[in-house]
Protein backbone atom coordinates (compact mmCIF):
# COMPACT_ATOMS: atom_id res chain seq x y z
CA UNK A 1 0.00 0.00 0.00
CA UNK A 2 1.10 3.70 -0.71
CA UNK A 3 3.10 4.46 2.40
CA UNK A 4 0.99 8.19 2.81
CA UNK A 5 -2.32 6.20 2.62
CA UNK A 6 -1.41 3.69 4.66
CA UNK A 7 -0.50 5.97 7.36
CA UNK A 8 -3.74 7.69 7.37
CA UNK A 9 -5.71 4.46 7.50
CA UNK A 10 -3.64 4.07 10.62
CA UNK A 11 -4.73 7.16 12.30
CA UNK A 12 -7.98 6.73 11.53
CA UNK A 13 -8.35 3.08 12.78
CA UNK A 14 -7.01 4.45 15.96
CA UNK A 15 -9.11 7.36 15.92
CA UNK A 16 -12.41 5.50 16.32
CA UNK A 17 -11.10 2.40 17.36
CA UNK A 18 -13.80 -0.77 16.88
CA UNK A 19 -14.83 -2.98 20.25
CA UNK A 20 -13.32 -6.13 18.48
CA UNK A 21 -10.65 -6.12 15.82
CA UNK A 22 -8.78 -9.36 14.08
CA UNK A 23 -6.02 -9.65 11.61
CA UNK A 24 -5.90 -11.61 8.63
CA UNK A 25 -3.26 -12.03 6.52
CA UNK A 26 -2.70 -8.49 6.21
CA UNK A 27 -6.28 -7.40 6.41
CA UNK A 28 -7.86 -5.67 9.49
CA UNK A 29 -11.06 -6.90 10.21
CA UNK A 30 -13.17 -4.49 12.25
CA UNK A 31 -15.67 -5.29 14.16
CA UNK A 32 -18.20 -3.52 16.73
CA UNK A 33 -21.58 -4.54 18.01
CA UNK A 34 -24.87 -2.87 17.34
CA UNK A 35 -26.33 -3.18 14.39
CA UNK A 36 -26.10 0.10 11.77
CA UNK A 37 -23.41 1.60 13.78
CA UNK A 38 -21.18 2.45 10.94
CA UNK A 39 -19.43 0.97 8.64
CA UNK A 40 -15.84 2.43 9.65
CA UNK A 41 -16.37 0.54 12.71
CA UNK A 42 -17.48 -2.74 10.67
CA UNK A 43 -15.61 -3.22 8.26
CA UNK A 44 -12.49 -5.28 6.03
CA UNK A 45 -9.71 -3.06 5.87
CA UNK A 46 -7.16 -4.08 3.16
CA UNK A 47 -4.14 -2.69 4.75
CA UNK A 48 -1.07 -4.75 4.63
CA UNK A 49 0.84 -7.66 2.63
CA UNK A 50 -1.13 -10.70 1.55
CA UNK A 51 -0.20 -14.06 1.01
CA UNK A 52 -3.71 -15.50 0.30
CA UNK A 53 -6.20 -15.99 -2.58
CA UNK A 54 -8.20 -13.53 -2.76
CA UNK A 55 -11.16 -15.49 -3.58
CA UNK A 56 -10.00 -17.83 -0.20
CA UNK A 57 -9.85 -14.93 1.78
CA UNK A 58 -13.29 -13.22 1.25
CA UNK A 59 -15.09 -15.95 1.60
CA UNK A 60 -13.80 -15.93 5.13
CA UNK A 61 -14.01 -12.83 5.98
CA UNK A 62 -17.49 -13.18 4.72
CA UNK A 63 -17.79 -15.78 7.12
CA UNK A 64 -16.76 -14.31 9.93
CA UNK A 65 -19.41 -11.50 9.66
CA UNK A 66 -21.99 -13.60 9.17
CA UNK A 67 -21.00 -15.40 12.57
CA UNK A 68 -21.39 -12.35 14.05
CA UNK A 69 -24.67 -11.59 12.15
CA UNK A 70 -23.56 -8.87 10.01
CA UNK A 71 -22.92 -8.30 6.45
CA UNK A 72 -19.03 -8.57 5.20
CA UNK A 73 -18.62 -4.45 4.47
CA UNK A 74 -14.87 -4.05 2.46
CA UNK A 75 -12.93 -0.53 2.63
CA UNK A 76 -11.11 -0.18 -0.48
CA UNK A 77 -9.03 2.93 -1.17
CA UNK A 78 -6.93 3.88 -4.01
CA UNK A 79 -4.01 1.72 -2.86
CA UNK A 80 -6.03 -1.45 -2.66
CA UNK A 81 -5.48 -3.72 -5.69
CA UNK A 82 -8.05 -2.88 -8.26
CA UNK A 83 -8.18 -6.62 -9.38
CA UNK A 84 -9.82 -7.07 -5.53
CA UNK A 85 -11.91 -4.31 -6.33
CA UNK A 86 -13.13 -5.79 -9.59
CA UNK A 87 -13.31 -9.38 -8.03
CA UNK A 88 -16.00 -7.88 -5.23
CA UNK A 89 -17.85 -6.20 -8.03
CA UNK A 90 -18.55 -9.53 -9.89
CA UNK A 91 -19.53 -11.00 -6.21
CA UNK A 92 -22.01 -8.21 -6.17
CA UNK A 93 -20.77 -5.78 -3.85
CA UNK A 94 -21.44 -2.32 -4.84
CA UNK A 95 -19.78 0.66 -4.35
CA UNK A 96 -20.92 2.67 -0.87
CA UNK A 97 -20.15 6.54 0.49
CA UNK A 98 -17.11 7.31 -1.74
CA UNK A 99 -15.19 9.58 0.80
CA UNK A 100 -12.02 11.67 0.79
CA UNK A 101 -9.37 12.06 2.80
CA UNK A 102 -8.22 15.63 3.11
CA UNK A 103 -4.98 17.49 4.64
CA UNK A 104 -3.80 20.39 5.63
CA UNK A 105 -0.48 22.13 6.15
CA UNK A 106 -0.56 23.19 10.11
CA UNK A 107 2.59 25.06 9.36
CA UNK A 108 1.51 27.41 6.57
CA UNK A 109 -0.97 29.49 7.87
CA UNK A 110 -1.59 30.32 11.96
CA UNK A 111 -5.36 29.75 12.94
CA UNK A 112 -7.05 31.84 15.37
CA UNK A 113 -9.65 30.41 17.56
CA UNK A 114 -13.61 31.81 17.68
CA UNK A 115 -15.40 31.58 20.50
CA UNK A 116 -15.59 27.95 21.80
CA UNK A 117 -14.89 25.60 24.98
CA UNK A 118 -12.53 22.83 25.37
CA UNK A 119 -12.00 19.74 27.13
CA UNK A 120 -8.91 17.31 26.97
CA UNK A 121 -10.95 14.40 26.94
CA UNK A 122 -14.39 13.23 26.45
CA UNK A 123 -16.88 14.09 28.62
CA UNK A 124 -20.55 12.96 29.36
CA UNK A 125 -21.74 16.68 28.44
CA UNK A 126 -19.89 16.66 25.09
CA UNK A 127 -21.55 13.33 24.18
CA UNK A 128 -24.89 13.58 25.34
CA UNK A 129 -24.49 17.33 22.93
CA UNK A 130 -23.07 15.33 19.85
CA UNK A 131 -25.90 12.42 20.37
CA UNK A 132 -28.56 15.10 20.54
CA UNK A 133 -27.42 17.35 17.66
CA UNK A 134 -26.55 13.73 15.45
CA UNK A 135 -30.24 12.95 16.07
CA UNK A 136 -29.20 9.78 17.81
CA UNK A 137 -32.10 7.95 20.02
CA UNK A 138 -31.67 4.19 19.55
CA UNK A 139 -30.35 3.61 23.17
CA UNK A 140 -28.26 0.02 22.20
CA UNK A 141 -26.91 2.51 19.29
CA UNK A 142 -26.08 5.40 22.17
CA UNK A 143 -24.44 2.51 24.44
CA UNK A 144 -22.15 1.19 21.32
CA UNK A 145 -20.96 4.60 20.70
CA UNK A 146 -20.16 5.97 24.00
CA UNK A 147 -18.00 2.15 24.43
CA UNK A 148 -15.99 3.56 20.93
CA UNK A 149 -15.20 7.09 22.23
CA UNK A 150 -13.95 5.65 25.44
CA UNK A 151 -11.92 3.61 23.49
CA UNK A 152 -9.54 6.18 21.62
CA UNK A 153 -6.47 6.10 23.65
CA UNK A 154 -4.30 9.30 21.82
CA UNK A 155 -5.18 12.52 22.98
CA UNK A 156 -8.10 14.45 21.93
CA UNK A 157 -9.83 17.78 22.20
CA UNK A 158 -13.40 17.85 22.29
CA UNK A 159 -14.84 21.22 21.17
CA UNK A 160 -17.96 22.95 21.68
CA UNK A 161 -19.75 26.33 20.92
CA UNK A 162 -22.15 27.23 24.13
CA UNK A 163 -25.46 29.58 23.20
CA UNK A 164 -27.97 30.59 25.57
CA UNK A 165 -26.40 27.87 28.04
CA UNK A 166 -27.34 25.02 24.91
CA UNK A 167 -24.28 23.53 23.12
CA UNK A 168 -25.37 24.24 19.67
CA UNK A 169 -22.19 23.00 17.72
CA UNK A 170 -19.27 20.53 18.68
CA UNK A 171 -16.74 18.71 17.19
CA UNK A 172 -14.10 16.22 18.00
CA UNK A 173 -10.05 16.05 17.33
CA UNK A 174 -7.76 13.39 17.93
CA UNK A 175 -3.79 13.64 17.74
CA UNK A 176 -1.47 10.92 17.35
CA UNK A 177 2.63 11.43 15.82
CA UNK A 178 1.63 15.43 14.99
CA UNK A 179 -0.90 14.59 12.73
CA UNK A 180 -4.81 16.01 13.95
CA UNK A 181 -8.08 14.61 12.58
CA UNK A 182 -11.10 16.17 12.31
CA UNK A 183 -14.19 14.52 13.48
CA UNK A 184 -17.80 14.75 14.05
CA UNK A 185 -18.52 18.10 13.72
CA UNK A 186 -22.35 19.06 13.66
CA UNK A 187 -24.28 21.75 14.05
CA UNK A 188 -27.54 22.20 15.16
CA UNK A 189 -30.16 22.76 12.31
CA UNK A 190 -31.61 26.06 13.11
CA UNK A 191 -28.26 27.16 13.61
CA UNK A 192 -26.28 26.03 10.36
CA UNK A 193 -25.33 28.89 7.81
CA UNK A 194 -24.50 31.27 10.50
CA UNK A 195 -20.10 30.70 10.81
CA UNK A 196 -20.39 28.28 13.74
CA UNK A 197 -18.90 25.20 11.66
CA UNK A 198 -16.76 27.57 10.18
CA UNK A 199 -15.43 28.56 13.84
CA UNK A 200 -15.76 25.82 15.66
CA UNK A 201 -13.20 24.11 12.54
CA UNK A 202 -10.99 27.30 12.72
CA UNK A 203 -11.27 26.76 17.13
CA UNK A 204 -9.97 22.85 16.84
CA UNK A 205 -7.18 23.82 14.32
CA UNK A 206 -5.71 26.35 16.80
CA UNK A 207 -5.83 24.00 19.47
CA UNK A 208 -4.00 21.75 17.93
CA UNK A 209 -1.59 23.95 16.43
CA UNK A 210 -0.93 25.07 19.92
CA UNK A 211 -0.43 21.50 20.92
CA UNK A 212 2.08 20.73 18.03
CA UNK A 213 0.19 19.84 15.00
CA UNK A 214 1.70 20.03 12.14
CA UNK A 215 -0.97 18.16 9.77
CA UNK A 216 -4.40 18.20 10.04
CA UNK A 217 -6.89 15.59 7.81
CA UNK A 218 -10.66 14.80 8.10
CA UNK A 219 -13.45 12.41 5.99
CA UNK A 220 -15.71 14.05 3.90
CA UNK A 221 -18.11 12.15 1.22
CA UNK A 222 -17.55 13.16 -2.15
CA UNK A 223 -20.88 14.43 -2.99
CA UNK A 224 -20.67 17.07 -0.02
CA UNK A 225 -19.60 19.86 -1.92
CA UNK A 226 -20.40 22.97 0.35
CA UNK A 227 -18.55 21.12 3.28
CA UNK A 228 -15.80 20.28 0.80
CA UNK A 229 -15.15 23.96 -0.10
CA UNK A 230 -15.29 24.89 3.23
CA UNK A 231 -12.30 22.72 4.03
CA UNK A 232 -10.32 24.25 1.05
CA UNK A 233 -10.75 27.42 2.20
CA UNK A 234 -8.89 26.17 5.52
CA UNK A 235 -6.29 24.55 2.98
CA UNK A 236 -7.60 21.43 2.73
CA UNK A 237 -6.40 19.60 -0.47
CA UNK A 238 -7.33 16.25 -1.55
CA UNK A 239 -4.82 12.80 -0.87
CA UNK A 240 -7.04 10.14 -1.59
CA UNK A 241 -9.89 8.58 -1.82
CA UNK A 242 -12.00 5.25 -0.31
CA UNK A 243 -15.03 3.84 -0.44
CA UNK A 244 -16.68 0.75 0.63
CA UNK A 245 -18.10 -2.32 -0.99
CA UNK A 246 -21.10 -4.21 0.29
CA UNK A 247 -23.63 -6.57 -1.63
CA UNK A 248 -27.26 -4.76 -2.11
CA UNK A 249 -29.42 -5.13 0.67
CA UNK A 250 -27.26 -5.28 3.16
CA UNK A 251 -25.51 -1.97 4.02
Amino acid sequence: MNPIILLYEELSLNALPATQTQFYDGWVLRFTSGYGYTNRANSVNLLYLSTLAPEEKIAECESRYFAQGRPAVFKITDSTDTEIDKLLEQKGYSVLHPTYIMAADLTAVRFVPGDCDFTSYIDDEWLDAYFRLSKYTDSSILSVARQVFGSIKVDVLCGRIIKNGQIIACGLCVMERGYAGIYNVVVHETQRGKGYGRSLCRSLLAAAQRLGAHTSYLQVVQDNRAAIHLYEKFGYKTVYSYWYRVKKGEA
